[in-house]
């Protein structure tokens, strides 16, 4: 089962957090029909997105970061809302490539939406470093939120099988000294192999080995989930922006409206009667 196991260290000073999503990434690449190449970066932006939501606090809290190199995939948009629930796509599925740098691509830039519920959203930049993903990620923390976060992650996939997905973070909190990120950065360096710690143990397991020696408070587990909240009702609000005379001239020309899920691969179709309920209070 895909887990986030989370702790604070030294009475708060530092989170450290474990995943594995290996089901969730493999959800979003079978269904997307992904080559592994291009699963292989999606798998670690979907970690990245699920770790960013699984610190929300509030149901309509919700995220959505796009990266966008120079590489085969072309642009990758993952989002996460509430309780680490993760979808995304890539604009390639089919990429190729000898390594995730070469997917991905060495000039582009990372750029995350938040919206947790204030005037107005969250925006925060980064440029792609080596395409790596990992450098990326942490680059965009240090640079845009100033929350320098050690992470590492893994993404294998092989014939479209996701073999492990996930990985481990670790952020210095406000408040935490010099001599406990020194600390941090001894430890952090000895996460080099995350997929085979991960198919030894389980996320928990991970934290107790590497911290459990240390002031810790473990935080209740989150277990992320890859799902589309696209529906007929949510498509229908989409339309309903365009405004019913540009709805019906699509109608008029095409002879019906088509939408189509970028995250999950449902289309939806919509005629004349569907805009006589969409615009009911117009009548």
């Amino acid at each position: 089962m895909d887990v986030i196991s989370r702790a604070l260290l030294f009475g708060g000073k530092a989170l450290i957090t474990a995943i594995d999503m290996t089901q969730a990434a493999y959800e979003g690449a079978s269904t997307h029909k992904m080559s592994d190449a291009a699963a292989q970066p999606f798998g670690k932006l979907l970690c990245a997105a699920a770790y960013m939501s699984a610190q929300f606090k509030h149901q309509s809290d919700r995220m959505t970061m796009i990266v966008e190199g120079d590489g085969s995939m072309g642009k990758c948009v993952v989002c996460g809302d509430y309780g680490a629930i993760v979808k995304g796509y890539v604009d390639n599925p089919s990429a190729r490539g000898g390594n995730i740098c070469e997917v991905v691509g060495g000039d582009g830039y990372v750029s995350v939406i938040k919206d947790l519920g204030l005037k107005e959203p969250y925006r925060g930049y980064g440029k792609i470093i080596k395409g790596d993903i990992d450098s990326d990620i942490a680059g965009y923390f240090a640079l845009s939120e100033q929350m320098p976060t050690a992470l590492k992650l893994c993404s294998e996939f092989n014939n479209g099988l996701c073999i492990k997905c996930g990985g481990i973070f670790i952020t210095p909190m406000p408040g935490c000294g010099e001599e406990l990120i020194v600390i941090l950065e001894d430890i952090a360096r000895n996460f080099n192999d995350i997929a085979d710690m991960l198919a030894k143990n389980s996320p928990a397991e991970i934290i107790d080995m590497h911290f459990g020696h240390f002031d810790i408070e473990m935080l209740p587990d989150i277990f992320p989930k890859f799902r589309c909240d696209c529906g007929v009702e949510r498509t229908a609000r989409t339309i309903k922006l365009i405004g019913r005379k540009e709805a019906e001239r699509i109608i008029e020309e095409c002879g019906e409206i088509g939408v189509h899920c970028e995250f999950c691969g449902k289309d939806y179709t919509f005629y004349t009667e569907d805009l006589n309920k969409i615009f009911k209070e117009e009548k």
